[in-house]
């Protein structure tokens, strides 16, 4: 009896072990399952798939790369792959920055951001303000006639350029201070003023008055009416005058 027992005990236990079986190995495969997810997951939380961004700046923008960073740092942080024309257009809006380059560095997801600095051709004053240090009355124009107001200022021996605001306006502004420039040849203009008349300052302190209308016509009969005086009135004297060219045949002339 005891023997009968023990063999039914035994057959239990055999039928037991047989049930949990496949049940021991899911649960084992699901295990090592889970153990690669987790390594996989600790790997891209590492650097091996992190995007990284690996920056080129103009040596002449006066602004610091952590600057630039600052301004992207919600569409870079922790991520894996980059919206690159949101990076640009982000960058792009910063005033001191004329170009945003964003480029992949295939096969990983990194990138590439070349800047470019605007270019100084004129300082720039608002003649709508009372004084300077209200805000954006005090900016740059660049090369490209372009207007833009950082908060950073920075010192330029450029001409100084005084008008109203506004792109169209600046635009044309910068168009006819080439223009000027390009018909006084060798005398360099040190300021262009524009409010309801045009006014010119040549190096080192000569200042002209256009007016508002006729003003190329003006500017050429200054022009042809310096050389001239150059040759009757001492250097020192002429370089420090003051020319009203809105006569029709004439110009009054002041000078120490």
């Amino acid at each position: 009896m005891v023997k009968k027992r023990k063999s039914r005990l035994n057959k239990r236990t055999k039928t037991l072990k047989a049930k949990i079986k496949p049940f021991a190995i899911s649960f084992a495969v699901f295990s090592i399952v889970c153990l690669i997810i987790w390594n996989v997951l600790k790997i891209m939380e590492g650097s091996f798939l992190k995007a990284e961004i690996k920056w080129e700046i103009d040596d002449k923008l006066p602004i610091a790369q952590i600057v630039l960073e600052k301004n992207i740092h919600s569409l870079i942080y922790n991520k894996y792959q980059f919206d690159k024309n949101k990076i640009k257009e982000m960058l792009e809006f910063q005033p001191w920055v004329a170009k945003a380059h964003v480029t992949d560095k295939w096969p990983s997801n990194d990138i590439k951001i070349k800047i470019e600095s605007q270019q100084i051709a004129m300082r720039w004053e608002n003649i709508a303000c009372k004084n300077n240090k209200e805000p954006n009355c005090m900016g740059y124009i660049s090369n490209n006639g372009e207007l833009f107001v950082p908060q950073k200022i920075i010192a330029s021996k450029t001409p100084l350029a005084r008008s109203k605001a506004g792109q169209e306006i600046i635009m044309q502004f910068y168009k006819d201070y080439q223009s000027y420039q390009e018909e006084a040849g060798e005398m360099l203009i040190k300021s262009f003023s524009r409010t309801h008349i045009d006014k010119l300052t040549f190096k080192p302190d000569i200042k002209v008055v256009l007016g508002y209308q006729q003003k190329h016509k003006r500017l050429q009969r200054f022009l042809k009416s310096y050389k001239k005086l150059k040759t009757k009135i001492k250097k020192t004297k002429l370089q420090y005058s003051n020319f009203d060219m809105r006569y029709p045949k004439g110009f009054a002339i002041k000078y120490h």
